[in-house]
């Protein structure tokens, strides 16, 4: 059994005769089954209705930097939290300082999580938890997460938005209450190339034993979480499952205030040969094109439209980040011979990376009911794009060319990537925008994405 340091949570002990976890997961549901009886509703469960149902005296102040409780007079509190922050973090920080009233002895002093994080880890631990349970209410949550098909990170997204809820308050929760096998381990990067578990957690039908401060083995998918929100996935057998294969799902989080470390959520899953998470197909993954992921020669495909624009996205941050592509395609439209659909240009920007335009989209919006992006330009696009990356010993990696302003068919042009690129043994990266998921209307089993939460049998 874990030895608890805090004087509060000592105090917690001394009061209840109970495990610290155990009673702060008792003391929340006690207060949102209060308030649940007196009207407060969801989901989303709005954690700054529940401060005013509890006479807390809340502020936005945007001088803190997430949230902090003070005494005020003999008996309340006033929660001031920063209204600049993104609304699920927001409702993340009230309901943490929520928490720390569960503690008797908050009245005696300030609660600010930004003051001396080391000395203070176990009771932010505590009312993380806290937390947790008032984002995600006992009775209520537990239904939602056991109705999930399949354990997925895309599912745990989508549910984490229908809650409002932080993503690691939601994988602490959902391994509490999921009937099935399932893990979560929080992990801390010591330096980048040593990512190692903080804590973990996991439900109890999960019957592998994860040592404490386990170190992700270096060959992991997991070291590509390099920033919050940028997910990877793999099939994996480690040292503790016993030679035995399960899936894993991972995403950057945000580090703790007051500690620049970066920081990976992993969710362990026992294998599903329906879903190899090594197998060769597209890599559809959150994260940033324009810093592709993994070791070895790496070209960046774009597509470009016939007015020579780069346009407000992708481009515009692709040209931030490489200044060369703007010039090579400023050049290239001035070669009328050369610049015409289905052409395509590839652009050396360093010893291991290159760019590939395509210029597969006719202008900018669509006329007369005809969408910008020219399919049949596009593929011979992509069979330039296999060869060169053949040529080169390459990988490929892209966002979900051709969807946005050119309005094509994503189901339309994955096929085409994987039957032009994919299908020769060459690996491809698909990026999205992180917690962005897209509106795909129709599974594929071209990539290892996992549609469950975005796709509609209804539409």
């Amino acid at each position: 059994m874990k030895k608890w340091k805090h004087e509060s949570v000592l105090k917690m002990i001394e009061e209840s005769n109970n495990d610290p976890i155990e009673e702060i997961r008792f003391r929340a549901r006690e207060l949102v089954l209060e308030a649940l009886e007196n009207g407060w509703s969801g989901p989303p469960f709005n954690s700054i209705e529940l401060a005013n149902y509890l006479n807390l005296e809340i502020t936005p102040n945007d001088a803190v930097v997430d949230a902090r409780i003070s005494p005020k007079g003999k008996k309340g509190f006033s929660i001031e939290y920063n209204p600049f922050q993104k609304p699920t973090r927001i409702n993340f920080s009230v309901a943490h300082e929520i928490a720390h009233t569960l503690f008797t002895d908050c009245i005696d002093k300030i609660r600010n999580r930004e003051d001396e994080p080391s000395e203070n880890r176990e009771l932010e631990q505590l009312c993380n938890i806290g937390a947790s349970e008032i984002q995600l209410p006992y009775a209520i949550f537990s239904n939602d997460a056991n109705a999930i098909e399949n354990i997925t990170l895309e599912n745990l997204i989508a549910l984490a938005s229908k809650f409002k809820a932080s993503l690691e308050s939601l994988f602490i929760r959902f391994v509490e209450v999921i009937d099935r096998p399932c893990a979560i381990m929080i992990c801390a990067f010591n330096d980048p190339s040593h990512l190692v578990v903080e804590y973990y957690k996991a439900s109890k039908y999960f019957e592998k034993k994860i040592p404490s401060n386990f170190h992700i083995p270096n060959d992991s998918n997991a070291y590509e979480c390099q920033a919050p929100g940028w997910s990877a996935r793999e099939t994996i057998s480690w040292s503790f499952l016993e030679e035995e294969e399960y899936n894993i799902y991972c995403i950057g989080l945000s580090p703790m205030r007051k500690d620049n470390r970066g920081r990976v959520g992993i969710v362990v899953t026992p294998f599903d040969s329906t879903e190899n998470l090594s197998t060769q197909k597209i890599r559809m993954e959150f994260g940033d094109a324009t810093k592709p992921r993994g070791v070895g020669t790496k070209i960046i495909a774009q597509v470009v439209n016939s007015s020579g624009a780069l346009g407000l996205g992708f481009g515009k941050s692709l040209s931030k980040n490489f200044p060369i592509v703007k010039e090579e395609l400023q050049k290239w439209h001035k070669e009328k011979s050369e610049f015409i659909l289905g052409n395509s240009r590839l652009i050396k920007v360093s010893e291991e990376m290159y760019i590939f335009q395509m210029l597969a989209q006719k202008g900018l919006f669509a006329k007369a009911g005809e969408i910008p992006l020219k399919y049949s330009s596009l593929k011979k696009c992509l069979s330039e794009l296999a060869t060169q990356a053949q040529d080169l010993d390459a990988s490929i990696h892209m966002p979900m060319i051709g969807a946005g302003q050119a309005q094509g068919d994503w189901n339309v042009i994955q096929g085409m990537i994987h039957d032009e690129i994919v299908a020769k043994g060459i690996g491809v990266f698909i990026y999205m925008l992180p917690g962005k998921i897209p509106n795909i209307k129709v599974k594929s089993s071209l990539t290892l994405f996992n549609e469950e939460s975005t796709w509609r049998k209804e539409k």
